[in-house]
């Protein structure tokens, strides 16, 4: 397989922005339902880990951009 121009490796982070904005959205809901005091106890628990993971995911994906924008495949270094 050949390596990605720059070209394509600039449209990719952009790509990986978007995913983590998308996963930035997805944890503020997380902690909407993990701070609403109408749901239940187990059902905040589990907007709170979900809301977690989102984060997470968010930040492997400026991960990746930062790694395209630099001219890297993500894990390619490791």
């Amino acid at each position: 397989m050949a390596r990605p121009s720059r070209a394509e490796m600039h449209e990719l982070a952009v790509d990986r922005d978007k995913c983590a904005a998308r996963c930035d959205r997805n944890a503020a809901d997380g902690d909407r339902a993990a701070n609403d005091p109408n749901n239940s106890p187990s059902t905040q628990a589990r907007a709170a880990r979900a809301a977690e993971s989102a984060r997470n995911h968010a930040r492997e994906y400026r991960e990746e951009a930062a790694a395209l924008r630099a001219g890297r495949i993500p894990g390619e270094d490791w």
